[in-house]
């Protein structure tokens, strides 16, 4: 299943790391219909029909730091990545930076993974982000907006034989860090976001109409830690579908987890 879209891309740069705001769910266990993730959490839908569009604005978060490396948070909206090895997705990231850890910093991207992300600008607190990704006659479209400042990026005419279009998600995430060879890979802590709501959440399917989350099978997703002696802990909750919107909130750090 995986593979290397044809897209033109750059790593966005994290020092002498590869960052992947956004990638496949890393699942931990599940809980009736919740499913339980080491970096997602959200909502997705699943369809046997393939999926063309999916679209969701939030206004970003402020993140507060406290002087601890690796706290990352992105929100974003794509397509796959749920139960394939692909994912084509656009969004920002907020994460602790400067010397000493203490200095917010915002950026919108998109990404064709398993290539790089791509950044494409910065982002401030209290914009009002629109994310999409849509895919007709063959080809991919990634847009992201900032609609407070009027700036857009993305990309176009991309075309991936490896993407099945089996889901489309609508997700709050602690990306991935790879060193610059990808051979030791981790899942960041979580930045504190405080709470995010993400709006118009909607997706369509081939030959369908543009409906919003509540009129899919959505599956609940819940971001969890692992803790000594079993179990896991949530890093934020997730509430419930009202119309075509949900909001998360920042419940805990966690720590950073290594990936193989």
């Amino acid at each position: 299943m995986a593979g290397t879209a044809s897209a033109a891309v750059a790593a966005i740069p994290a020092s002498s790391n590869v960052l992947h705001p956004g990638g496949p769910i890393v699942t931990a266990s599940g809980s009736g219909s919740t499913t339980v993730s080491l970096n997602w959490s959200g909502y997705a839908v699943t369809s046997k029909k393939q999926f063309t569009y999916v679209h969701t604005t939030f206004v970003q978060p402020a993140i507060t730091c406290t002087g601890v490396a690796d706290q990352w948070t992105s929100n974003w909206s794509g397509l796959d990545g749920y139960n394939s090895d692909t994912v084509e997705q656009d969004g920002t990231f907020a994460h602790c930076g400067g010397s000493d850890n203490m200095t917010p910093k915002y950026e919108a991207w998109y990404e064709m993974y398993p290539a790089n992300s791509v950044s494409v600008f910065a982002v401030h607190p209290g914009d009002i982000i629109d994310s999409s990704v849509s895919y007709a006659n063959g080809e991919f479209t990634l847009t992201i907006s900032d609609l407070s400042t009027g700036k857009t990026g993305g990309v176009s005419d991309v075309t991936c034989s490896d993407c099945e279009r089996t889901s489309a998600e609508w997700i709050v995430e602690r990306p991935e860090l790879c060193n610059n060879k990808g051979t030791k890979c981790f899942l960041t802590e979580l930045a504190d976001f405080g709470t995010t709501t993400m709006s118009g959440d909607e997706a369509q399917l081939t030959g369908g109409n543009v409906k919003g989350v509540n009129g899919f099978n959505n599956i609940p997703i819940d971001m969890v830690d692992p803790v000594s002696g079993g179990g896991f802990i949530s890093l934020d909750t997730v509430g419930p579908i009202s119309g075509k919107s949900f909001m998360a909130t920042w419940d805990r750090s966690g720590n950073t987890y290594p990936l193989s």
